[in-house]
């Protein structure tokens, strides 16, 4: 999630419509639910690239951060 914080709007936005974050999540992951959400927000074209990161930061979060 840190790296994904510094990657500028451009390249975001290039990997996010070509389907490269669910793809990661389904290669590496392999967490399906995960993969299902992800895909759904990269077809989101109204979505602004601040908007879709934190899409995708908080369904990281919700599965794989431990609670405070």
């Amino acid at each position: 999630m840190t790296i994904m914080s510094g990657i500028d709007d451009e390249t975001w936005l290039f990997h996010l419509r070509k389907g490269d974050y669910s793809q990661w999540f389904e290669n590496e992951i392999k967490d399906e639910e995960l993969i299902n959400e992800a895909r759904a927000i990269e077809t989101m074209q109204d979505l602004s690239p601040a908007d879709s990161r934190k899409k995708l930061q908080a369904l990281i979060s919700e599965r794989y951060t431990l609670p405070a």
